[in-house]
C-alpha cells in the first residue's frame, strides 16, 4: 500500500511537527527551570508535584527526532519517513490534546449520541470555589451532579408540563480547566439531548424535543443550582466567600497550592479584558437544532 507523502501519491501528506519552532515550546524550554528553581527556593526545597514536572518535560520532547522515532517503509515504492513519538500527555500539549479531543468528539458523535437536537450547557463558577474543585476531585464530581440534575430536571419538568409524564434526557460533560487567558479555571461543558425521550403505546421509544429556553428559564435554572451547590458546601464545612480554615493542598503541596490559587484568582488591571474571566455564576445555553425549532442564539443567566 503506498504510504501518503511519498512522490507521486495524491493522498493528503504527512507534515511531521515542528514544535521545537513553536512559542509554546520556545518559552516552556527557555523558562521552565528557572521557575522550577524559584518555586523550589519559595517553599524551601519542596518545589512542584513530580507529575507536573513530568508533563513539562515530556512535553519538550513531544515530537523530537533526538528523543526517539519510528520508521515507516513502503513496500511498494521504498519511500521512508521518521515519525517522531508524542509525549501522550493530557495536560498543555497542543498536538496531543487535539488528537485526543478529535478522537473523543468522533467517538461521540459515532457511537453515542442519538440524532436528535442537542444543546450545549456551560456553568461558570466563582474564583474560590474554581480553585477548591481544581483540586479536591470528590467535590469537583458532586458539582457536576448538581449541575447535571438540575439541568435534566428543568427537561423533565418542561415536558410533563406538555403531557410527556416520564421523559428521560441523557448529557455528557467534559470538565475544562482553562480560561481564555490560560488562567486556572474550572467550568463544565454539558452536552444534553434538547428533548426527552419516552416510551411509546408500541414499546419503542419517541424523541420530544423542546422549545429553546427563554432568558428567564436560564435565570431561574442558574438560581437552582447556586443555592444547591451552596448547600452542598455547607454540608462538607466549605464557604465560597470565606477564607478555609485550612487548606489541604497547600499541607499536602504548598507549591502547587501557590500557584493553583494565583492562576484561578481575579487577573490584575493591566491584563486584557477579553482575557479576564468572569467572577460571577453563569450558565450558558447554546443550541443546535433541527429545521423545526430554529434557535441558535445564546441564553445566558448570571448571579453573584
Amino acid at each position: 500500500m503506498p504510504l501518503a507523502g511519498a512522490p507521486g501519491v495524491g493522498a493528503a501528506s504527512y507534515e511531521p511537527r515542528a514544535m521545537e519552532g513553536t512559542v509554546l515550546h520556545r518559552v516552556v524550554r527557555e523558562n521552565f527551570e528557572t521557575f522550577r528553581a524559584e518555586i523550589a527556593a519559595r517553599t524551601d526545597g519542596g518545589g512542584l508535584p513530580q507529575f507536573v514536572e513530568r508533563e513539562f518535560r515530556d512535553f519538550l520532547t513531544c515530537g523530537v527526532l533526538s528523543r526517539g522515532f519510528a520508521r515507516v517503509r513502503c513496500e511498494g515504492c521504498a519511500f521512508e519517513r521518521l515519525v517522531p513519538f508524542s509525549c501522550k500527555r493530557r495536560g498543555f500539549c497542543p498536538s496531543c490534546g487535539g488528537r485526543r479531543m478529535a478522537e473523543l468528539a468522533a467517538h461521540l458523535v459515532d457511537a453515542v449520541l442519538p440524532h436528535v437536537p442537542v444543546r450545549q450547557w456551560v456553568l461558570t463558577l466563582p474564583y474560590r470555589l474554581r480553585y477548591l474543585l481544581a483540586w479536591n476531585h470528590k467535590l469537583c464530581r458532586a458539582v457536576l451532579a448538581v449541575h447535571t440534575r438540575a439541568v435534566l430536571g428543568f427537561y423533565r419538568r418542561r415536558a410533563r408540563r406538555l403531557g410527556v409524564p416520564d421523559g428521560r434526557g441523557g448529557a455528557v460533560t467534559v470538565i475544562q480547566r482553562f480560561g481564555g487567558g490560560l488562567q486556572l479555571n474550572v467550568h463544565f461543558h454539558s452536552l444534553l439531548l434538547d428533548g426527552v425521550f419516552a416510551e411509546a403505546a408500541d414499546g419503542t421509544l419517541e424523541f420530544d424535543p423542546a422549545d429553546p429556553p427563554s432568558e428567564e428559564d436560564v435565570a431561574r435554572l442558574l438560581a437552582t443550582i447556586r443555592r444547591r451547590v451552596l448547600r452542598l458546601l455547607a454540608r462538607r464545612g466549605l464557604a465560597v466567600e470565606d477564607a478555609p480554615d485550612g487548606d489541604p493542598l497547600a499541607e499536602e503541596s504548598p507549591a502547587l497550592a501557590g500557584v493553583s490559587s494565583a492562576a484561578a484568582m481575579p487577573p490584575s488591571p493591566s491584563q486584557p479584558t477579553t482575557a479576564r474571566p468572569s467572577s460571577a455564576w453563569r450558565v450558558m445555553s447554546f443550541g443546535r437544532r433541527s429545521p423545526r425549532i430554529a434557535s441558535r442564539s445564546p441564553r445566558t443567566g448570571k448571579c453573584s
